[in-house]
């Protein structure tokens, strides 16, 4: 028994490790590979002109970026074209978020088209960082895959490139393609490629509804799968958007992938050439190829079916099943699960109050590893405090708490366990585990469906395993072979629920941990028996190992929490100039200043809210005074104002003297619009009860035209119009040479549109 206990440890351990390790990208591809496959090497040529630099939205670099991109689609023999418009995004309501976008497109004309496939991902970055992986790898996947098609058979269907612009500042180019262009109607198929870290395999997190036909062929093009309908339907839940927000908006079917390891790189200037890896990029070329060559052979008239749910397989094949299966098999899993519940307790293997105490315990676990991983999360933050200053809640050290944590939540379960083993045989408190399975099973087919697998095929196993053993033995201890059967039962499981968790926890971050163990806990409640089974004789060795190997990584996290030049720390400053008063302020989202900052800031600065300059920004940030260095103040003027039937109808014209990159206007809050448009696009019809919540109405624009815009506001004839302005720019002012030091070590990370930023406004009535 002894070498049986150590060998089903090391098996479920080499399960779960094989998993994980199967989440891999695929290996680069050098420049010289075969010319129809996709080459990550290739690709790499093209992102080493396009991420030098940051390129945000109007930007120099955003037009070279722009130009590099036009001049290769030529070079490769296609007609691209630029659209150019001003959008407005009113998803949000105020404030409401516009610009003017240069969309990039080129279309591969096909041989029997039947609808269009459009490849789509945003050439824009963030203002601080160079975005390699967010999205240039995109980008150049995509330039890469164009390269490829040219060169082997032909399609039937067209391909459309969408190089989409402003995604960063409000997925403006992808409203204007759906809204405006004449391409848009002949769209059958939408892909998207984006990127929320540096690293890590290419997941197809997102489709479109009726998804059924779209998954079935997904499988049988795609390579190196990764993807689940528990990410799909996630993410329905959740605020973030992409591009793909919009094709899904306009009804047109699709998958969405991303890269997400290294999060704590996304929207940083260490997203650079340096710190992405080649093999993500390689993974996203070679759906976009793969798929691209399939669908493209494929009718993609009236491709919508019934949604499926959908997982893979170590990366290497997809199951799938119609989502109208869901409550037939809940159904029969509960029929199933009284089944085996009856048996238990006719074998006297089972007994009532045993499984209601088997169902407190697993509650107290998970409340316990909850409460304690959160607790210690949040003391490990108190004790390196320069962990609170990376925005992204996740460390350069991660895998150090993850697997901490999960040791831990090991430490906590199997102790629990031994304890309660004393009073309550190891058959009940596995069904007590089980009745937890069977709820959220049933809770998950009514209103998560997409993630109703990952209860069902582990609670269908575990029921066959010990239906199998009650039905067997009259025994009321586990035998090597009734081991043995519970084993191959949970093989599947394992395979299932590692690399899941894995990603849960990637894509969540390590903030969120006490949230995934909870996930954990509830795994280690389908293996109770293999947890006995390991503590017995010695009943501590376990909890006791874990716990050590626990706080070993906790200690050598702490040792490795601080910053240096691999790991640079994040911070950020920026200017504010009042035009009005003639004050200005040093800000920033640090918790505390350090060396670079601390030119800028004192060593104790007021901690503030900014709303006189940025109504919209709910953070606080350091405040200290600054000189008020000689800016020009963005200018309204006013063109006409036309009043008649108790409404007044104001025409103004916003210049940005300074070249500012967003212009940003706040009406007071007493001001009421009844309609508004910028550059002739309708904003809004009414205010949003703005007067009654006392929120001002505002427009962020991104990509001033000729460095002006033109708005038209409809308020009330008894209303004077009182509105603020401010212009934003990139970088700080010119200032006197003892203000600046180089920044040493440091990135800077996405706050209020933008780090590193000088900001003037001005306030006008009319």
């Amino acid at each position: 028994m002894k070498y049986f206990k150590f060998i089903t440890f090391l098996f479920i351990l080499s399960l779960a490790f094989l998993g994980i390790y199967q989440l891999n990208p695929p290996a680069a591809v050098g420049i010289n590979a075969p010319i129809t496959e996709f080459s990550s090497g290739r690709a790499m040529k093209h992102l080493e002109v396009i991420a030098q630099q940051p390129h945000p939205i109007n930007s120099p670099e955003h037009i070279k970026v722009r130009d590099y991109i036009l001049k290769e689609l030529t070079a490769m023999g296609l007609n691209p074209e630029v659209q150019k418009t001003t959008v407005v995004n009113k998803r949000d309501g105020t404030p409401f978020v516009a610009g003017t976008v240069h969309n990039i497109l080129a279309k591969l004309p096909g041989t029997n088209n039947t609808k269009a496939i459009l490849l789509a991902a945003h050439y824009d970055s963030v203002a601080n960082g160079p975005g390699a992986s967010d999205d240039g790898a995109a980008v150049t996947a995509m330039l890469e895959t164009v390269r490829a098609l040219k060169v082997g058979s032909s399609l039937k269907n067209d391909v459309i490139f969408l190089f989409t612009d402003g995604e960063e500042s409000g997925l403006l180019g992808a409203i204007g393609f759906i809204e405006e262009h004449r391409w848009k109607k002949d769209v059958g198929l939408a892909i998207n490629f984006e990127a929320r870290g540096n690293s890590g395999p290419s997941v197809m997190f997102e489709t479109s509804s009726e998804n059924g036909w779209l998954i079935q062929e997904f499988a049988k093009a795609s390579v190196h799968p990764v993807t689940s309908s528990l990410f799909n339907s996630i993410y329905k839940q959740l605020p973030n958007d992409t591009d793909f927000t919009i094709f899904k908006s306009a009804d047109i079917p699709g998958l969405n992938f991303a890269f997400f390891n290294g999060v704590i790189y996304y929207h940083t200037a260490y997203d650079n050439l340096q710190k992405i890896d080649q093999r993500s990029l390689q993974s996203h070329g070679e759906h976009a190829l793969s798929l691209t060559s399939h669908f493209g052979n494929l009718d993609l008239k009236n491709i919508k079916q019934s949604d499926t749910i959908y997982f893979d397989i170590f990366a290497s094949f997809i199951i799938g099943y119609p989502e109208a299966w869901v409550i037939p098999l809940t159904i029969l899993i509960v029929l199933l699960f009284i089944g085996v519940m009856i048996l238990g307790l006719k074998k006297a293997h089972l007994s009532f109050s045993g499984i209601a105490l088997g169902f407190i315990v697993l509650f107290v676990n998970i409340i316990s590893v909850g409460a304690f991983v959160t607790f210690i999360w949040w003391s490990i933050n108190n004790l390196h405090s320069e962990y609170r200053s990376i925005l992204q809640g996740d460390t350069y050290n991660s895998n150090f708490y993850m697997i901490s944590f999960v040791a831990l939540t090991i430490a906590v379960t199997s102790s629990l366990y031994v304890w309660f083993s004393k009073k309550i045989n190891i058959q009940n408190l596995t069904f007590g585990a089980l009745l937890w399975w069977l709820i959220l099973m049933i809770l998950t087919s009514m209103y998560l469906p997409g993630a109703s697998y990952l209860f069902t095929f582990p609670l269908l196993l575990s029921l066959g395993g010990w239906g199998f053993i009650f039905a067997t033995t009259s025994k009321n201890y586990l035998s090597g072979r009734d081991f043995v059967v519970l084993s191959v039962c949970f093989i599947p499981i394992i395979i299932l629920f590692a690399p899941t968790i894995y990603l849960i926890l990637v894509a969540l971050t390590i903030s969120m941990s006490g949230l995934v163990m909870v996930i954990v806990v509830l795994l280690l409640g389908l293996l109770i028996p293999h947890l006995y089974l390991f503590t017995t004789p010695n009943k501590w060795l376990l909890p006791a190992t874990a716990l050590v190997v626990s706080l070993s990584l906790i200690i050598a996290g702490s040792l490795t929490a601080g910053f240096d030049a691999n790991h640079p720390k994040p911070n950020s400053i920026f200017y504010v100039l009042n035009a009005d008063t003639g004050k200005a302020i040093w800000a920033s989202f640090d918790e505390q200043p350090d060396d670079w900052t601390s030119q800028f800031l004192s060593q104790h600065p007021e901690k503030v809210s900014l709303t006189e300059y940025l109504p919209f920004a709910s953070s606080q940030f350091l405040e200290n005074q600054a000189p008020a260095f000689s800016l020009t103040a963005p200018n309204i003027k006013l063109l006409s104002d036309d009043a008649r039937n108790g409404t007044r109808t104001l025409r103004l014209q916003i210049i940005s003297s300074r070249e500012g990159r967003i212009v940003r206007v706040y009406l007071d809050p007493k001001v009421e619009v009844l309609g508004a448009t910028v550059n002739g696009k309708k904003i809004d019809n009414q205010m949003d009860n703005s007067t009654i919540s006392g929120t001002p109405w505002g427009l962020h624009y991104f990509a001033l035209p000729q460095e002006r815009i033109d708005l038209t506001l409809i308020v009330k004839q008894s209303q004077p119009l009182k509105l603020k302005v401010i212009d934003q720019s990139d970088g700080l002012p010119e200032i006197p040479n003892k203000f600046f030091q180089k920044r040493p070590n440091y990135m800077m990370p996405t706050g209020f549109g933008t780090s590193d930023s000088t900001l003037v406004s001005k306030s006008y009535s009319f």
